[in-house]
């Protein structure tokens, strides 16, 4: 019977380590889903264009079948794994250094005969009694120790799953790759980028756009721009502002004895006169005739 108890222990202690390994794992790709979400709706896959090791990977898809997966994706989702993970580790650390702070023992994890009594709660309290008295020759123990190995054959693996914990991350993941696979098909992605931040900070810098139009250096005047400034004159002081004379005239108006002629359109040539051999003296015979006729009517059409 003592040794039928601590067998069961011992199997029952790496299903629960094997569990919680699981419970860790859809944790952990729950939050890298959820990560490569947020990276494939910001378009934050463009920023591996960027950088000189991943530039030549981009838009490109490995050789691997049934897998049409670019480059990028993958790179985001190792990253996204990873930081995952290091969150979760940050978590741990965090966890135990407010506990640290706050002068409090760190809760201990369940031992396995305290998981397997609070999965099966006709085993409570008996469970543990009888791993702790199996070296007692008396007979209370005995008893308790053989009604005990008979109740735990009954005890399976699933029936020591945190349904709670693997529901939740199971969800978890089911959500983001839902959302995940409806932004991939319909192609919906935030109408920014990667390269509209950086467009804003050149060389470290915050650049925005003009709120009104710059004005010229030295106008101070209060008058439109698309207007002409006012003259300013001093009090007293006439200032002569008649035009001088041809102003406004062309060169030929100021000639002297100048008469406004009125235009006369030239006389179209004949289309013989205008013809050049450079159009068809590398032309087949026969060519020429056709060459004139069109400008011809092409001069007669004008």
């Amino acid at each position: 019977m003592v040794l039928d108890l601590e067998r069961f222990i011992k199997k029952a202690g790496r299903i629960i380590r094997r569990n919680r390994t699981v419970y860790d794992f859809l944790e952990a790709m729950a939050i890298a889903l959820a990560m490569l979400l947020g990276s494939v709706y910001f378009n934050l896959n463009e920023l591996f264009k960027h950088f000189s090791i991943t530039e030549p990977y981009v838009g490109l898809q490995p050789n691997i079948p049934l897998l049409e997966v670019n480059y990028e994706t993958i790179f985001t989702f190792s990253i996204a794994v990873f930081l995952a993970l290091l969150l979760m580790e940050l978590y741990s650390y965090y966890r135990k250094a407010v506990y640290r702070k706050r002068n409090k023992a760190l809760p201990k994890r369940e031992k396995p005969a305290d998981i397997v009594e609070r999965s099966y709660p006709g085993l409570k309290d008996r469970l543990k009694t009888a791993y702790d008295t199996r070296a007692d020759d008396t007979i209370i123990a005995a008893d308790l120790n053989k009604s005990v190995s008979r109740d735990v054959h009954s005890v399976t693996a699933a029936g020591m799953l945190d349904l709670k914990r693997l529901t939740f991350s199971a969800a978890a993941i089911v959500v983001c790759g839902m959302l995940l696979a409806t932004v991939a098909f319909t192609g919906i992605t935030s109408p920014y980028t990667p390269d509209d931040v950086f467009d804003r900070f050149p060389n470290g810098t915050i650049t925005l756009p003009p709120l009104t139009p710059e004005e010229p250096e030295g106008n101070n005047s209060s008058s439109p721009p698309t207007m002409t400034p006012p003259i300013s004159t001093a009090p007293g002081i006439d200032i002569d502002i008649t035009l001088p004379p041809g102003t406004g005239a062309g060169p030929g108006d100021l000639l002297e004895n100048n008469t406004n002629n009125t235009y006369h359109p030239s006389q179209y040539y004949p289309p013989e006169s205008l013809s050049s051999t450079h159009y068809y003296e590398f032309l087949p015979e026969g060519y020429e005739d056709i060459i004139k006729d069109y400008f011809k009517r092409l001069a007669e059409q004008s």
